[in-house]
């Protein structure tokens, strides 16, 4: 279990395959607010960068998707405690590499002025992706504010930008988010509405939809080892939910069963167990 990032405009939607496609576990990711070619910070200035001085963009072309490559730029202004956004946006259109790709404006925004980022007009590369790195000025200037962020079973953990060469059907789309990163990633996660300390287990991200794949037990035994009761349920149930109680009933000292019934039932407390 992870929290995951989507820091691009195109929903992600990821499957749990098991048995069959038709038994398939759909997990989404939200899109990206901001696209590739424009890409607004919204926080609006003057920013604090005295410590998180540098911002870093990762962008790869068209021809090329999944060999992204890196460009961290300091943004940070006269005094960096109170960086404009001028500043910042002077900082990018000063660093050639990025003004081949890019044009940074100053936008104006409810309460004050941000920074903009679009593709240059008539670059060489018409299509470039592009993503901003979670860690230093942007922890103030939010590229990445309004990216999607969902809790998903570690499964997806293939579908990172960090494994896109280590698995055949990795897509490459996700950031994976540390939940005792107080610094950087504890801020977008609980931004998202999450609690980083409630972070569920796979099996808890299963509740309703487990489709009889993934089921818990929990069998009363008597004192010669024999089962004499099931509670069964799917995956992440809870109080309250439908079950299936199996109960079994043996003559004298058979080890075999000679009744077996099963029958609807409602969970109570002392039904769940967990892995």
């Amino acid at each position: 279990m992870s929290f995951y990032q989507n820091p691009f405009d195109q929903e992600f939607e990821g499957f749990l395959q098991i048995i069959d496609k038709r038994a398939a576990l759909t997990f989404i990711v939200p899109a990206n607010v901001n696209k590739s070619d424009a890409q607004l910070a919204w926080n609006i200035g003057p920013y604090d960068l005295s410590a998180d001085t540098t911002l870093t963009i990762n962008y790869a072309h068209d021809n090329a998707p999944n060999n992204w490559a890196t460009l961290s730029i300091p943004v940070q202004g006269a005094n960096p405690a109170a960086t404009t956004a001028y500043e910042v946006v002077t900082a990018l259109n000063a660093v050639a590499t990025f003004a081949e790709m890019f044009l940074a404006e100053v936008r104006a925004m409810q309460g004050g002025e941000t920074v903009f980022i679009r593709a240059k007009p008539g670059r060489v590369k018409k299509f470039i992706k592009v993503y901003f790195s979670n860690s230093g000025a942007e922890k103030k200037l939010r590229f990445n504010k309004k990216a999607g962020v969902t809790e998903l079973p570690d499964y997806f953990e293939r579908h990172t930008i960090a494994n896109r060469f280590n698995f055949e059907d990795a897509i490459g789309m996700l950031v994976k988010l540390d939940e005792d990163d107080e610094a950087v990633d504890q801020p977008i996660i609980e931004d998202a509405g999450f609690v980083p300390g409630d972070m569920l287990e796979d099996w808890e991200l299963l509740a309703g939809r487990s489709n009889n794949i993934f089921t818990f037990k929990k069998q009363t035994v008597d004192a010669s080892s024999r089962v004499t009761e099931i509670i069964e349920y799917g995956a992440g149930a809870v109080v309250g939910d439908l079950a299936i109680k199996t109960t079994m009933s043996y003559t004298a000292a058979q080890t075999a069963p000679d009744k077996i019934c099963k029958i609807p039932y409602v969970l109570q407390s002392g039904d769940l167990v967990t892995p």
